[in-house]
């Protein structure tokens, strides 16, 4: 799916007026608890991957953007029995990092952005049934970065998201909240 015009402007205009600054790559994995039913469908825990890239504003802001992808499961929902529910996209925001104490390596990391995702729905066979487009919805992250070696860090986080998508079965039209907390770890490389 392509980045809306409005974010990728925005985005490319930020990076224009900045100084050369540390750049910041994630790689994380994640198991993610629905809070609700995703309309009728009672979620199972869920499982999924991303990856972001951040830009220094500041000395403890950065300016972060990435991608990711999440895959849940349920025994039966209106999409039939045994579907997959998968939400991808894009994830954009701010985060703020700062040491724990004067002499610690250690840092805490908060974040909080919007995403743009949608849903797919799959039957059991692996075919998409719905598609809801793309959308906004938001997130939140708390975590630790932990050094390993050199610009190597291990960063446990705890996110909540949220997105909501309207959706068409056959003839009928509903509104899907999909709302999770996600824990994950990650690897963060500083350039």
């Amino acid at each position: 799916m392509k980045l809306p015009w409005f974010l990728a402007l925005a985005a490319t205009t930020l990076a224009s007026d900045l100084p050369a600054q540390q750049v910041t790559l994630d790689l994380r994995g994640a198991i993610a608890m629905p809070t609700a039913d995703l309309a009728d469908a009672d979620l199972s825990t869920g499982a999924g991957f991303g990856a972001t890239i951040a830009v220094q504003l500041q000395q403890h802001l950065h300016l972060y953007g990435g991608w990711d992808w999440m895959r849940f499961a349920a025994d039966e929902s209106f999409a039939g029995p045994e579907p997959d529910f998968e939400e991808t996209g894009y994830t954009f925001g701010l985060r703020f990092e700062h040491p724990l104490g004067a002499s610690s390596r250690t840092m805490y990391r908060l974040e909080a952005g919007g995403t743009y995702k949608h849903f797919e729905f799959e039957d059991e066979d692996g075919d998409i049934t719905v598609d809801t487009g793309h959308g906004l919805g938001y997130e939140a992250g708390v975590g630790l970065l932990v050094p390993l070696s050199g610009s190597w860090r291990l960063a446990p986080t705890v996110r909540y998201r949220a997105l909501s998508r309207d959706f068409t079965v056959g003839s009928v039209t509903t509104t899907g909240d999909l709302k999770y907390v996600a824990l994950e770890i990650g690897f963060s490389k500083r350039f």
